[in-house]
């Protein structure tokens, strides 16, 4: 069935490597993973992804002219366990959505698993929510290339 409601959206990837390196490189790392190339508000030529790794911290995209696009604001900091976050890449702070990600020992890796909620702040929630369907598929895609380079 397609997703056509403002429900929670869940993505879940199994990744190599232990929770805590896991959950760094999910989030101190993140610049050196995400797709900034199809996944930015500066497009092609990207930037930068940082994300503040600390409650009330930032993630931000630096863009190649140096102006800077805050993506959201960590919400939940639990090392190695759990972060959340508003997310609003290129809309205001307002139209927020909340992303929560979980971190859990899987067979000697690691279950990512990303839950997308408030659609409703959004006026094109549900059409948001459809294009978010696939766009976090290739995001965990990334993360779990990611995983096994470090591994490997």
């Amino acid at each position: 069935m397609a997703a056509t409601s403002l429900e929670s959206l869940t993505k879940s990837v199994r990744v190599d490597g232990d929770v805590a390196r896991t959950f760094r490189l999910f989030t101190a790392e993140i610049g050196q993973w995400w797709p900034l190339a199809t996944h930015s508000v500066g497009e092609d030529p990207a930037g930068s992804i940082d994300l503040g790794c600390r409650l009330g911290g930032e993630l931000v995209e630096t863009l190649p002219d140096g102006t800077t696009s805050v993506w959201g604001t960590v919400t939940a900091w639990e090392p190695p366990a759990r972060v959340a976050f508003t997310w609003h890449p290129g809309r205001s702070p307002d139209e927020a959505t909340l992303v929560e990600v979980s971190f859990t020992e899987d067979d000697g890796g690691t279950r990512v698993t990303l839950v997308h909620s408030g659609w409703s702040s959004r006026a094109d929630g549900v059409g948001a929510r459809r294009a978010y369907e696939s766009g976090w598929v290739v995001v965990l895609d990334h993360l779990r290339a990611a995983s096994a380079r470090q591994v490997g």
